[in-house]
């Protein structure tokens, strides 16, 4: 069956065939279409115009499908918009091990009120930039939530470092220097969400003397010594 843009084309082009002038065959006389002809045509025109109008629309809409969702349909597609679709968090706890006096144990206490932070790269050879900061509870504990547009980033454990960005007053480990970014390592998978730690690593920071052996820690239960 002829779409409704063929019809109306042979519509329009018999229209255009039956009002031109025609010599007649014997006398010369030229022939004009009847007023009852052309208003057939229009007539005919006029009810064609609808189906041409829905023809296209569905036409468009079987070559681009896309166009049928809702804006929350797109968003929920695209991986983004107003509701998460998952989440990934970088965990861990801080505290300061020291020794008041030359000799004597080690006494171990958490850092509480340290500012945290993870620094990400997007692309292999630049450098990396905070996403996100944290800060220690009372506990030592601090958890990061990785803003969405980089859960994307492959490998993000080879991507992504934590720094300690500052360290409260009131804590021995304030004298320390040198505190070096740590790795973080993928440990727990589930729900939508994605969990990293700070590897497991043991580093003795360089103190004043005055302050006697004084060792920083970073660590995810007992398991990350920094």
């Amino acid at each position: 069956m002829p779409s409704p843009i063929n019809l109306i084309n042979q519509t329009r082009r018999f229209a255009l065939e039956s009002s031109t002038e025609m010599e007649a065959h014997e006398s010369g006389r030229r022939w004009k279409a009847s007023p009852t002809s052309t208003l057939f045509i229009v007539a005919v025109l006029l009810l064609l115009l609808p189906m041409s109008s829905a023809y296209s629309l569905e036409k468009e809409d079987e070559e681009n499908p896309m166009q049928r969702l809702s804006r929350e349909e797109l968003v929920r597609l695209a991986g983004y918009g107003e509701e998460r679709l998952s989440s990934v968090l970088v965990t861990g706890s801080l505290s300061c091990e020291a020794c008041l006096e030359h000799g004597s144990h080690l006494a171990t206490a958490p850092v509480h009120g340290a500012t945290v932070a993870v620094a990400c790269r997007r692309e292999v050879g630049r450098r990396r930039s905070y996403c996100a900061k944290g800060m220690t509870d009372e506990y030592g504990d601090f958890i990061i939530d990785i803003p969405s547009h980089l859960h994307a980033i492959p490998r993000l454990e080879d991507a992504c470092i934590l720094r300690i960005v500052r360290l409260p007053r009131n804590t021995l480990c304030r004298h320390v220097s040198g505190m070096r970014a740590r790795r973080i390592k993928l440990s727990s998978v589930g729900n939508g969400i994605r969990t990293y730690s700070t590897e497991a690593a043991r580093t003795v920071l360089g103190v004043k003397a005055s302050r006697g052996c004084t060792r920083y820690t970073a660590s995810r239960g007992s398991q990350t010594t920094w």
